[in-house]
């Protein structure tokens, strides 16, 4: 399975809400993550299987992810936004059938954290860049990088 990190589009001033948690994507956020989901489209085949974090952000995000992909249920996992990759892992394996693709959507520094944790790869995710691994087929928490995009990137991939 080809495991797919996503980190949300651009989001509101920290100052704009009560809690970071709440936080919703701008319209510049909004704006990149449907280019970049155009090219992405390009770049992931096969079955794909949408999870996101809870937070406002990241479910805009998925969203606008599963519209491209068209995709009718997205997943929200709190484990993404914990930053436990056990858990999530434990669940993945238990997809039955499992997807061709599998595409978490979050937040740094856990997307960052688990990209060099999987790949040994220390990779600057910016908002709305993604990256994919081919994970091991024997179950372990590790696997090959493929391919790590800008937002910029994978829409110029798209407007081709």
């Amino acid at each position: 399975m080809q495991l797919v990190l996503v980190r949300h589009g651009k989001a509101e001033d920290p100052a704009a809400r009560s809690s970071d948690l709440e936080r919703e994507l701008t319209t510049t956020g909004r704006s990149t993550v449907k280019g970049m989901a155009q090219g992405l489209r390009l770049c992931v085949s096969g079955k794909v299987v949408i999870w996101t974090s809870p937070l406002p952000r990241a479910r805009q995000t998925a969203d606008i992810l599963a519209n491209a992909f068209k995709v009718k249920k997205v997943r929200e996992h709190d484990a993404i936004a914990a930053g436990d990759l056990e858990v999530l892992a434990s669940d993945w394996r238990d997809l039955d059938p499992q997807p061709k693709a599998l595409i978490l959507v979050g937040h740094q520094p856990h997307l960052g954290n688990w990209a060099e944790r999987l790949t040994g790869a220390v990779l600057p995710i910016k908002t709305a860049a993604a990256l994919a691994v081919d994970l091991d087929e024997d179950g372990a928490l590790s696997g090959m990088l493929r391919w790590y995009a800008h937002p910029k990137v994978l829409a110029s991939l798209a407007d081709r």
